[in-house]
């Protein structure tokens, strides 16, 4: 899913979507897309605004730990490039990722660490 972002394949990102996706994005962090997302199609809705403005934006984890039966915490970087500046930015980020039958069901993307208590 990293890999289709970062590709700037939206249409692979959302294949691997549920179609009752839950996509918490940067909850507490005041980003602009701060907030709660339902469904596909309002999950693709963000992405596509995410990306949009970015040259490239690619993830590298660091640490990819099981903590349930298709749950995942995964721990890394973002390097990313905003087309109006020659800076890369380089932000920590987490995710706790959910799946069931192989699509992604519920997902909690934080810059920085994430709330201990999960989603």
């Amino acid at each position: 899913m990293n890999f289709a972002v970062g590709e700037r394949d939206l249409d692979t990102f959302v294949d691997g979507l549920h179609p009752d996706v839950v996509w918490e994005h940067n909850l507490g962090g005041g980003s602009p897309e701060e907030g709660t997302y339902r469904g596909r199609e309002n999950v693709a809705q963000l992405f596509q605004r995410i990306i949009e403005p970015w040259e490239y934006m690619r993830v590298e984890p660091h640490e990819i730990q099981q903590i349930d039966e298709g749950a995942f915490h995964i721990s890394g970087k973002m390097f990313s490039k905003h087309v109006t500046t020659d800076a890369e930015i380089l932000t920590p980020y987490e995710q706790r990722l959910e799946f069931e039958n192989g699509l992604l069901i519920r997902a909690q993307m934080t810059f920085g660490p994430l709330d201990s208590g999960g989603p």
